[in-house]
């Protein structure tokens, strides 16, 4: 009986590093094409894995699936042009020795062959992983020297974004002013001395017609990094944690505002932050954080109105602000404040028909019946998943503000982890009221309901912060309307949290 021969299965990874100089398409070609030619002169299968990503970075995608692969037995043999591709960190390459030692896996390059059951060539291979650590090392320092350099005595901006208002001039390696971006420019600094917010200035310049270089409105922080960042004022900054120093360039390209209007801005923004976080320091009232828009589904927010009587007394008294966010780019949410005294009012009504609800149940679940209690589950479990959504859109939102230049990295990075926080939150409290459905016992919820029935019973002796915290615990949020179709009359539905 005749047998065939089955041809070893390979895996051929190409890495090209951000840091490399030389184009992504001609390094990924080169080396794949050395690669083919290589398992296919062997009469190897392969399947390839191709990325762009550092050296030093462990979790990048197409390694993972390769590794997934070698771990599931697809792969005898892995190649790749040299062993730098696969990292250049001395504890990475370490940890893949350990894999590819455990499953018996070959590395292989147009050059050598690595089998680590060979203890010369597994000593061979610790060698070459010192060298490339010590060689991406010599790399690194030489691009932040490189990048210092340019600045502290080429004079010359490096930055990756070019800002609006310039273009970059390759052939001279020089930012040259932009006459249709340096307008919108001005204005931004003409109408911040004139002391609009940058609120109202982003409202104002997507009144005019104006956009950002990717054909978007602008946003408030858009605005705010424009009148903050100092290249305006033709100049260039590299702070360089590794150096420990950093290069400053003046004059290196034309301004778009003196430093007189630098500062005066500077100090506009800074008082108005000030007047502004004077009012949002401490709790305002027991449904802080609480309020959303019933129009749009942004947050809504507390300020104090300072009213004083004809006769000197105060009068002053906390008030919902107007939704302060817009539907679209030309329409302003239309959902009006109120005294926060009406929320706060209907909050503690509903806490007392609440506490009669938990009543029933309670009796209901000495009774040994969960009916009730799986209900509300149900509801918790299904507003729970709705929000779930809202948050991935939001998340998706912003990686487009991203993708367009609207937010820098810094931003995205920052605004990203309070939505991902956000999403593991919510995710997670959906496993457990799932959880909590599977495995339902009565006796187990007696104790909780006791517990919340004594906090509303105490809740108007409670201190402020208490009270907030209080009703955090037990709503998820309280959706405020005031409009025409309300008849400007306050529609308050609050979104109760799962109670077992």
């Amino acid at each position: 009986m005749l047998t065939t021969k089955t041809a070893l299965k390979v895996a051929i990874y190409v890495r090209k590093s951000r840091e490399d100089e030389e184009g992504a398409e001609e390094t990924l070609y080169n080396q794949r094409e050395t690669l083919i030619r290589l398992a296919e002169s062997k009469g190897y299968n392969y399947d390839i894995f191709q990325e762009v990503e550092s050296s030093v970075k462990w979790h990048r995608p197409e390694l993972t699936k390769m590794i997934e692969g070698i771990l599931q037995g697809k792969y005898s043999r892995v190649l790749v042009t040299h062993v730098d591709r696969l990292s250049r960190d001395e504890r990475d390459l370490a940890e893949l020795k350990e894999i590819f030692t455990e499953h018996e896996v070959i590395i292989e390059t147009p050059d050598n062959v690595i089998d680590f059951s060979d203890e010369n060539q597994e000593l061979w291979f610790g060698f070459t992983s010192v060298l490339s650590a010590y060689e991406y090392k010599r790399i690194r320092q030489r691009l932040i020297q490189g990048k210092y350099n340019a600045v502290a005595i080429k004079n010359r901006w490096i930055g990756s974004v070019t800002p609006l208002g310039y273009t970059w001039d390759k052939n001279i390696k020089k930012l040259i002013v932009n006459p249709d971006e340096a307008k919108i420019v001005r204005k931004m600094v003409d109408l911040a001395l004139l002391g609009y917010s940058s609120r109202q200035i982003a409202d104002k310049l997507n009144k005019l017609g104006y956009r950002t270089r990717k054909g978007n409105p602008f946003r408030t922080d858009k605005v705010l990094r424009t009148l903050q960042n100092r290249v305006y004022l033709g100049e260039a900054k590299y702070n360089s944690k590794r150096l420990k120093k950093t290069a400053v360039a003046e004059n290196c390209h034309e301004p778009l505002m003196t430093g007189d209007e630098f500062n005066q801005i500077q100090s506009l923004l800074k008082s108005r932050r000030s007047k502004e976080n004077l009012y949002s320091l401490g709790v305002k009232s027991c449904v802080n954080k609480l309020l959303v828009c019933g129009v749009c589904g942004k947050g809504l927010t507390i300020q104090k109105n300072n009213k004083v009587k004809k006769s000197g007394k105060d009068a002053s008294f906390y008030q919902i602000r107007p939704c302060l966010h817009h539907l679209d780019l030309e329409t302003k949410c239309y959902n009006k404040g109120c005294k926060v005294d009406k929320v706060e009012n209907a909050v503690k009504e509903a806490l007392i028909q609440y506490k009669g609800e938990l009543e029933k149940s309670l009796i209901n679940l000495l009774a040994k019946d969960t009916s009730d209690i799986e209900k509300r589950f149900n509801e918790t479990l299904e507003s729970l998943q709705s929000d779930l959504v809202n948050q991935e859109k939001k998340e998706k939102r912003l990686k487009d503000l991203y993708i367009d230049g609207d937010i820098d990295k810094e931003e995205y990075q920052k605004r990203k982890k309070q939505i991902d926080d956000t999403i593991t939150a919510l995710q997670n409290e959906i496993a457990v009221t799932k959880s909590k459905l599977k495995t339902l016992d009565a006796t187990a919820q007696i104790s909780r309901v006791k517990n919340i029935l004594s906090m509303i019973d105490n809740f108007e002796e409670m201190e402020l912060e208490e009270q907030n915290a209080t009703l955090k615990l037990l709503i998820s949020k309280i959706v405020f309307t005031k409009t025409p179709e309300t008849n400007n009359q306050p529609k308050i539905e609050i979104h109760w949290r799962e109670a077992f």
